[in-house]
């Protein structure tokens, strides 16, 4: 049996300079709680990297943010801000 993923609710897109190179990152969070992060771009080329989870949020913060995507998309660029990259959406 073939497993679906759940769906995405909020997605924003971020990046982190270094002298070593430009990165660009897709964040997203998923119906079921999990915020996931995936690089995609390395000095403007195309990468196609896994997703790495960064938080699981609690169900009571989950319901707040499943009706109002501005909300949700807030908290991802809390997350990405907190792991060194500037958003932009």
């Amino acid at each position: 049996m073939a497993l679906i993923s759940p769906r995405v609710i909020a997605r924003v897109n971020s990046s982190s300079a270094s002298e070593l190179a430009v990165m660009s990152f897709e964040w997203i969070m998923r119906a079921d709680g999990q915020v996931l992060y995936r690089l995609t771009k390395v000095d403007g080329r195309g990468e196609r990297n896994p997703w790495s989870v960064v938080t699981q949020l609690a169900p009571a913060e989950l319901e707040a943010l499943r009706g109002d995507r501005g909300k949700a998309m807030g908290v991802l660029d809390d997350l990405a801000r907190q792991h060194g990259h500037k958003t932009r959406r």
